[in-house]
């Protein structure tokens, strides 16, 4: 910071503010910056860039304020230097002229973009550890967060909105995958009316894929399609991983409906779009090739063509990322559903039983209940001593 301050360029000032270690492994976003600066996020990066140069006093005074630069440090003056500064509660003046900041909070646009960045590690912990141990954190810190939100500046209050937006959308899917939907849809609906006061298309359209995958679990297939029809609606450019995962909830509400056709088309577009790599803030960037694949096997088991849900799965499942070691369990999960479905209870139970180590670490329900399903099937296909097997596994692992 000190030598962007000697260089007297405010881009550099910004840019070294943003990545400064004090704000944790990860900048504060542009957009988070640019907000609290009341310029859009491309006008930040020009400035940073140096492709636009600030040489006018007032809108240097307002950004030095914004970071909270002591005067003595900047190459211009403040308009309020006419004398010595009373003290306040904020700002402890020093006798060797020094300046300490003693604000209780940090400045908001750092407080928005730490918030997120704890909430990408929530999400980290739920794709390796799963869900279960998730739920009375991520509850506290949405109590956390609200309580900012009531206590905040004005200013602050739309982008703590979007944090608990963002928050509530994640408490849903813990939720889901603990197979509490009531739970979830509750939490999905909180998550779509503070994402519909943030005015954020983007933020909308998510939230409402979230309530349809919550629809879908619940059995509610028209209510799933609708809802991800409106989403598709936003009046906003999607992103293509956002597009995929629309394309993924419709496929399910349409294999659910057992319209095989219209699932096959959905599950098309879905590879097409996923295909495409993830714009850095996207909400939907998890939306991988590999995640549509899961999706698509289990709509593929849905409309009766196992054959081809074992036909997408074997190819990703080897290459599968270390990390998301939750779906991991749940592919492993449907291959042994597909498996059963064809003939083959051998295997189906072998994978299974590999599955079932990973369900067991997660506490997934949601893979907990597809092997239950597995069960089912092996009874169905006439595997009995297989299904029995099985049953002894489940119980004493579960």
């Amino acid at each position: 910071m000190r030598n962007a301050l000697y260089s007297k360029d405010i881009g550099a000032v910004l840019r070294a503010w943003r990545h400064h270690e004090a704000h944790g492994p990860r900048p504060i976003p542009q957009t988070a910056l640019a907000d609290a600066l009341d310029v859009t996020q491309g006008q930040l990066s020009r400035i940073e860039n140096g492709r636009n140069r600030v040489r006018d006093l007032d809108k240097l005074i307002h950004y030095a304020r914004v970071l909270g630069v002591p005067a003595e440090l900047l190459w211009f003056e403040l308009d309020d230097t006419g004398g010595p500064a009373a003290p306040t509660a904020e700002r402890l003046r020093l006798p060797n002229g020094a300046v300490v900041t003693t604000a209780a909070r940090a400045p908001e646009p750092v407080l928005a973009g730490s918030l997120l960045t704890t909430l990408d590690e929530y999400v980290r912990t739920d794709r390796l550890a799963g869900s279960y141990s998730l739920l009375p954190v991520v509850t506290q810190q949405a109590r956390f967060v609200e309580h900012l939100e009531e206590t905040s500046s004005a200013s602050a209050r739309a982008e703590l909105r979007m944090v608990r937006a963002r928050i509530a959308e994640f408490l849903s899917w813990l939720y889901q995958d603990s197979a509490n939907l009531s739970a979830a849809a509750e939490w999905a609906t909180r998550a779509v009316e503070l994402a519909r006061a943030t005015r954020d298309g983007r933020l909308l359209s998510y939230v409402r894929l979230r309530q349809s995958s919550v629809a879908s679990d619940a059995g509610d297939a028209p209510a799933a399609l609708e809802l991800t029809r409106t989403a598709l609606r936003a009046p906003t450019d999607l992103t293509h991983r956002h597009r995929a995962m629309a394309q993924c909830q419709l496929a399910r509400g349409h294999a659910r409906l057992g319209d095989a056709d219209s699932c096959r088309r959905a599950l098309d577009r879905a590879a097409r779009h996923a295909g495409h790599p993830a714009e850095a803030t996207d909400l939907a960037r998890h939306c991988t090739p590999d995640n549509v694949a899961l999706e698509a096997a289990d709509c593929l088991i849905e409309i009766r063509r196992p054959e081809q849900a074992i036909d997408v799965l074997e190819p990703r499942l080897p290459r599968w990322h270390p990390e998301n070691r939750r779906d991991l369990g749940r592919g492993l999960t449907l291959l042994a559903t597909a498996l059963a479905a064809t003939g083959e209870p051998d295997r189906a139970v072998e994978v299974a039983g590999h599955a079932l180590v990973i369900a067991a670490e997660t506490h997934s329900t949601r893979t907990e209940i597809q092997l239950y399903r597995l069960m089912r099937q092996l009874q169905v296909s006439g595997a009995h001593d297989h299904a029995a097997k099985l049953r002894i596994t489940l119980h004493s692992a579960l």
